[in-house]
């Protein structure tokens, strides 16, 4: 008789927390052996190779999970990335029909939000999915701290990647030492190095950017980035190494919705203080530097908002249409 393999637990993100999720327990992110899930709609709002540009047709057909693998102090999803008592512990096949039924409504893709801590549920939903007539594009849109382990179990499966990029690396460190203000802001000190091969081999997964005959995404990478007050995100940092590393036909989404939310907005923490920016929204003469810069490194594939997208696309997910 063989040896039993061990069960080396959950590597899917930059965590690698090697919980025993199968065994009955519960990652650093309080997922365990099931899909966490808030809410399944479609979903106007997204950019415009997603939701396309008629709000009375199609959109991206959102899937909403719950228990993310960061801790954004600022997150605007924080009622159900933040908090194990929210959503529903559901099945692969109850996720399958969430996905067969958007397709059916006329969503253009099918938007896996938050995925991460579920990639090895999704793989067998995506397949059975399939299987079973899903024809359009899977979209795999996370925070951008997913580990290699998690992106080989998606490689072949996912069509659009939507990652984020939340944080540019500290020039004055060389990588080998975490970060404090990305561990105080995400919980994540080593974000930027994660992130960064994540980017990597996403945009060696699928490639740049294609769209088909009605200018909707058909496979690619597209990147977010959210700039923040007073250059928090090191947005002057991080767009060099895009443009650098993953190329001017990046097509990157610079969004200029920040709005104190979370622990932020509710005053919970002083911790924040010497970061003041955080308490109040983005400038247009913040943005406009961004939009500015991301054109002058050649990122002219940018998607660009209105500062008034802060009031505009702030969810409540005690809502039905969450974004209603």
């Amino acid at each position: 008789m063989g040896l039993k393999k061990p069960n080396v637990g959950c590597i899917l993100c930059g965590h690698q927390c090697r919980a025993d999720r199968q065994g009955g327990h519960v990652g650093r992110c309080g997922a365990g052996d099931r899909l966490g899930f808030s809410s399944a709609l479609v979903h106007r709002g997204e950019e415009p190779p997603l939701s396309g540009r008629d709000p009375a047709r199609g959109g991206s057909g959102a899937i909403f999970f719950t228990r993310c693998n960061l801790a954004c102090v600022f997150c605007q999803n924080w009622q159900i990335s933040q908090s194990n008592d929210r959503g529903l512990d559901i099945s692969v096949e109850e996720i399958v029909e969430m996905m067969l039924r958007l397709a059916e409504a006329g969503a253009f893709n099918i938007n896996l939000i938050s995925p991460t801590p579920y990639v090895v549920e999704l793989t067998k939903a995506l397949a059975q999915a399939r299987a079973q007539g899903l024809n359009v594009p899977v979209v795999y849109n996370s925070g951008g701290y997913d580990s290699p382990a998690a992106l080989a179990l998606m490689d072949g499966l996912v069509d659009v990647y939507l990652p984020d990029a939340k944080i540019g690396q500290d020039p004055a460190m060389d990588g080998g030492e975490p970060d404090s203000r990305s561990m105080r802001l995400f919980g994540a000190g080593d974000y930027a190095q994660v992130n960064q091969a994540a980017l990597l081999e996403m945009r060696r997964q699928v490639g740049t950017l294609k769209l088909d005959e009605r200018g909707l995404a058909a496979r690619g990478l597209i990147v977010r980035h959210l700039v923040l007050p007073d250059d928090l995100a090191r947005t002057s940092t991080l767009l060099p190494w895009l443009a650098e590393n993953l190329g001017q036909d990046l097509h990157l989404s610079l969004m200029a919705q920040y709005h104190p939310a979370h622990q932020i907005k509710l005053g919970v923490n002083d911790e924040f203080r010497d970061l003041p920016g955080l308490g109040r929204p983005l400038s247009i003469r913040e943005y406009e530097a961004a939009v500015e810069q991301a054109w002058a490194l050649g990122l002219t594939n940018s998607y660009v908002q209105g500062l008034g997208s802060a009031r505009q696309m702030r969810p409540d997910f005690d809502k039905p249409g969450v974004f209603n």
